[in-house]
């Protein structure tokens, strides 16, 4: 990970080409790899699983039925505001289920397409990486399986279909042109909310068997996934409703799932990412003296708020460097819920961040 910079994902354009383009312009040189931000229906994150793969799949069905108008707010779920209802499924008795398609795979190699049109003319410089990004399968099967004794089974399976995913990807995207993220957001919101259940059919757990229930996931998302591909984990505290979701009074949680995650992977891991908070205090940071990642993996603190002005940052960055050193810097989330016309300024604070990071101390 010799980038500076990373991109956490989602952006709000209507086109890939769009998106690298003006990635690329504005930071291409500082970054290890370009996701193609997400962009359509898929900006709705894990929303874009029951909308085009769960609701339509014949060994599941509805256990909360959404009318028109419901389904409509999921297809436009990104859009600030927009809070869809539950919709929620379960397996059919008697099925094995399993995911043949879940698109992400057509949609990487479609993008692929433009970002290698994009390099060769110049516009991404060589060396930068194609990076897609996958829901974990906590986040992708936990919110929307109401019947916690299927959550295992619909697990597997999802994890199985994104081993396929991988596969289709790398029969045309090189392995060493490739980037996967993993993104644990609903993982990490359970985690945050203690002993409580976020939703009323999730089970009722300490925050220790929770961590453990989740740890247990990640011995099975490094699988499949090629030496010569880069592999990380974004830790996200979530949008819905405002970021973050619930409260995050330190970086205890990420620095939990990081240790889990280095000691669960049977290959290289590359880089986690840790959002943090505009103004934290100096115990923020201090989980960080625990963080057991091997020489290999690069740490990435969520410290841009493109709201704020480089001396905030400076304030933040002096702070994480009592406890860390070596580190990049990322904003704390993808954009794809942002206005467009912020992306010029959040892409700018992204450079001009990187500029005090590489500054002398």
């Amino acid at each position: 990970m010799h980038g500076d910079v990373h991109l956490v994902g989602s952006m709000p354009f209507d086109t890939v080409e769009q998106v690298l383009r003006t990635s690329a312009q504005q930071i291409g040189d500082l970054v290890t790899a370009l996701p193609d931000g997400e962009v359509g229906q898929r900006r709705n994150w894990v929303r874009y699983l029951p909308l085009r793969v769960y609701s339509t799949h014949p060994q599941l069905e509805e256990t909360s039925r959404l009318d028109a108008a419901e389904i409509e707010r999921v297809e436009n779920a990104h859009k600030r505001g927009a809070r869809p209802a539950p919709w929620t499924f379960r397996i059919r008795p008697g099925e094995r289920l399993r995911f043949d398609d879940l698109h992400y795979g057509r949609h990487a190699i479609a993008s692929y397409e433009v970002f290698r049109a994009l390099r060769e003319e110049g516009v991404i410089p060589s060396g930068v990486r194609f990076q897609v990004a996958f829901p974990a399968s906590g986040s992708a099967i936990e919110p929307f399986f109401e019947d916690v004794a299927q959550w295992p089974e619909a697990q597997r399976a999802y994890e199985a279909g994104i081993r396929g995913e991988v596969a289709k990807m790398l029969e045309v995207i090189p392995a060493e042109d490739l980037l996967i993220q993993w993104d644990l957001a609903w993982e990490v919101v359970d985690l945050a909310s203690g002993d409580d259940a976020f939703y009323d059919f999730w089970p009722q757990q300490t925050v220790e068997e929770k961590l453990a229930r989740h740890a247990e996931l990640l011995d099975e998302l490094w699988k499949g996934i090629p030496d010569d591909v880069l592999l990380g984990y974004h830790w996200c505290y979530g949008t819905r409703g405002g970021w973050p979701m619930t409260a995050m009074p330190d970086l205890g949680i990420c620095v939990a799932l990081s240790n889990e995650a280095a000691r669960r992977a049977g290959r290289r891991l590359d880089f986690v990412h840790m959002p943090v908070v505009r103004h934290p205090d100096a115990a923020f940071f201090a989980p960080l003296d625990d963080l057991r990642l091997g020489a290999e993996t690069r740490l990435y603190l969520g410290l841009v708020h493109h709201t704020d002005h480089t001396d905030v940052f400076r304030e933040r960055l002096d702070l994480a460097r009592r406890h860390a050193d070596g580190f990049g810097i990322a904003s704390v989330c993808g954009y794809g819920r942002v206005s467009p016309d912020e992306l010029d300024v959040a892409l700018r604070a992204h450079r001009d961040c990187a500029h005090e990071l590489r500054a002398p101390a």
